[in-house]
């Protein structure tokens, strides 16, 4: 595939399912299509480990699921007639895109995103080289977005709907730390063993589970950021704990201090940051060190106990049973679990 036109038109669509599995082929794999509407590509030595699937869900949906590491930077382009709604579920990844000559989207963090792509103009794409990429990575058109789902416009958070509705540029609409039940969620699809439309079928289901938590958190978010909050006094004071709690995560102030600090009282400032942010002081620092550790972990070098002594534990064992109540399993089984694969196609 030629990567650089010279006309947006020519450009392929990120719904196009043929030409997007032409191009993971392209990219040192080698592809089979296993039925109508699934193409799986592995990667062997010494181009990479792993694989991708690359599954059609109609006209208006195309699935990628991804869990290989590819040696050689990948780059790619697309343009499409009608805005699109993407939606990420990673464990691991370090992608960029770009639209036109507008600031670049970064995504190189365990996180549950979804993200409006503007028509017209073309959309750059760039995987970093060998860099694990593991998720669930949906395209869909926006028109048909709540409607796919069996939902009405209103039944959407305000930021998407004045997304699907035109009033928005490219950006992210919303991102949330990856929690355990979509860890969960994703490593099962990861590792799932059906094959076929089956496969179609499963990401069908699997899809609409990821878009309901999406949802669950945007309105939760949306409805902290109006109702609750009304004084102006009550947000200052939250944001100002959470800058503080962003810098000093690893080994968080004691919060009585942290509230003098910021001219407050211990309680209150705990109540109005529960408000704003829907956790706790003491569960956002937790979910940030998790966060970090999911990250790590990805990496061959650093021991259980290095991680732990990076995110802010003196002790192993009190990581181990934090980065379990979050994530659902232990670090050790997280990295062995989220490891890349080597498969062979079918004959």
């Amino acid at each position: 595939m030629q990567l650089q036109r010279d006309t947006a038109p020519e450009l392929p669509s990120a719904l196009d399912f043929d030409s997007e599995w032409h191009r993971a082929a392209q990219e040192d794999g080698r592809s089979q299509r296993i039925s109508r509407n699934v193409v799986r590509t592995i990667y062997a030595p010494p181009y990479g480990r792993g694989m991708t699937d690359t599954v059609r869900l109609g006209p208006d949906a195309l699935v990628n699921v991804i869990n290989c590491v590819v040696p050689r930077a990948a780059h790619w382009t697309y343009s499409d007639q009608e805005p699109l709604i993407t939606l990420r579920a990673s464990l691991a990844c370090d992608v960029e895109f770009r639209y036109g000559a507008g600031p670049a989207l970064v995504f190189n963090r365990p996180e549950l995103t979804l993200t409006c792509i503007p028509p017209l103009l073309p959309l750059s794409a760039h995987i970093v080289a060998g860099a694990r990429q593991q998720g669930i990575v949906a395209v869909f058109k926006a028109r048909s977005f709540a409607s796919r789902f069996g939902l009405l416009p209103e039944d959407l958070p305000p930021e998407l709907r004045f997304a699907i509705e035109g009033d928005a540029g490219m950006g992210r609409i919303a991102s949330f730390p990856i929690d355990q039940r979509v860890a969960a969620l994703v490593g099962d699809t990861l590792d799932s063993r059906l094959h076929g439309e089956l496969r179609t079928v499963q990401l069908a289901g699997r899809l609409a589970e990821l878009v309901a938590y999406a949802l669950e958190a945007m309105l939760h978010q949306h409805e902290a950021r109006t109702a609750v909050l009304s004084r102006r006094r009550d947000l200052d004071l939250a944001r100002a704990a959470q800058a503080r709690l962003d810098r000093d995560y690893r080994r968080p102030p004691n919060f009585a201090d942290l509230a003098r600090e910021i001219g407050t009282s211990q309680n209150k400032l705990k109540s109005v940051f529960k408000q704003a942010f829907g956790l706790t002081m003491a569960d956002y620092c937790l979910e940030r060190r998790v966060r970090e550790a999911q990250q790590l972990l990805m990496e061959a070098t650093p021991t259980i106990a290095q991680v732990a002594e990076r995110v802010g534990y003196e002790h192993q064992s009190s990581f181990t049973a934090a980065f379990r109540s979050q994530v659902g399993m232990s670090p050790r089984e997280y990295r062995r679990h989220r490891a890349p694969f080597s498969l062979e196609l079918p004959a």
